[in-house]
């Protein structure tokens, strides 16, 4: 599983060739045995951890709108 895991971004996703410097042929053989690893329930499908909380942009809009009140 560290192995595979060398391969997968923190959002879950399967890095691209130019990332891992990997061929074709070992990236082929990467992105099975990550897919089979998740269908077993090795791996998560998806990261479940909120990453998104509230940022500037809604601060900004929220304080606008207070003041156009």
């Amino acid at each position: 599983m560290s192995l595979i895991s060398r391969f997968i971004s923190e959002q879950e996703k399967i890095l691209s060739r130019q990332v891992n410097r990997l061929t074709l042929k070992q990236q082929q053989l990467i992105t099975i045995a990550i897919k089979q690893a998740r269908i077993l329930s090795l791996l998560p499908f998806l990261n479940n951890e909120k990453q998104f909380e509230r940022n500037e942009s809604t601060t900004r809009t929220t304080a606008l709108r207070t003041r156009n009140k």
